[in-house]
């Protein structure tokens, strides 16, 4: 039943604009940092990749928040969620399969931006791009999870809305605001993992304190995702539905 959903959901992204988004703007984006490092003056390359990575971060909560926006209320225009409500058997696998789809995509997403480009600034070794691309990745979990609850009961607009506001949020805690909260900032999850990893290339004598940093925030947010799973699959296994979706 999973299986025949993901197919179902996947058809249907080929015919929207979702599919074609997780592949224009990663490289987009990738293209336009190696354009602008190579007319830039000489500076450390550490702090050049950071400087990316960073940027990759922070663009990511609003894209979350429109991309999840865009497959709830593609489930709206098709009937006002009928399909996914009384027209799928088990509603758990219509729920889990827009879910796995909206990761596949996203990891997918962020395997092109960064190999894209690792291979255009090969300042790194591909284990530390490996690893900030599982950071990006996993810190965006949670934020999936979130913005495709909102999306469902109350809307795009206010999915895109905190997608906005994640955004603010997570360049706010790359400041010194973010010291020591961070780890709670589910929106600070994915750049401070990057930093930390970038900070443990830089400083290798140092890297024990971040990779201490980076645990305590890997704990944290593995819990807030197995919790909120939890809790939104049995929140839509009783949901009816909303009136409106703008």
């Amino acid at each position: 039943m999973l299986f025949r959903c993901i197919l179902s959901d996947f058809y249907k992204l080929k015919h929207s604009p979702i599919l074609w988004l997780h592949i224009f703007i990663p490289l987009l984006g990738a293209f336009l940092f190696l354009w602008y490092y190579t007319i830039t003056g000489s500076k450390d390359p550490i702090i050049k990749i950071s400087y990316y990575l960073e940027a990759l971060c922070v663009t990511f909560p609003i894209l979350i928040g429109l991309l999840c926006g865009m497959t709830a209320a593609q489930e709206e225009e098709a009937g006002n969620y009928q399909e996914i409500l009384s027209g799928i058997k088990s509603r758990t696998a219509a729920y889990l399969s827009k879910l796995i789809l909206l990761l596949v995509l996203s990891a997918f997403s962020v395997a092109l931006a960064v190999g894209i480009f690792s291979i255009g600034f090969q300042s790194a070794s591909a284990l530390f791009y490996f690893k900030a691309a599982l950071a990006v990745f996993g810190g965006n979990i949670f934020l999936y999870l979130l913005h495709l609850f909102i999306s469902f009961r109350f809307g795009r607009g206010a999915s895109i809305g905190l997608g906005v506001v994640g955004t603010l949020l997570s360049a706010l805690m790359l400041t010194g605001l973010g010291n020591g909260i961070w780890h709670w900032v589910p929106w600070a999850w994915s750049v401070r993992f990057c930093d930390d990893i970038a900070f443990s290339l830089q400083y290798p004598s140092k890297s024990a304190i971040a990779i201490a940093d980076m645990h305590y925030g890997i704990r944290v947010s593995v819990l807030a995702v197995c919790i909120s799973a939890i809790a939104s699959l049995l929140w839509f296994h009783h949901w009816e539905g909303s009136q409106s979706n703008e």
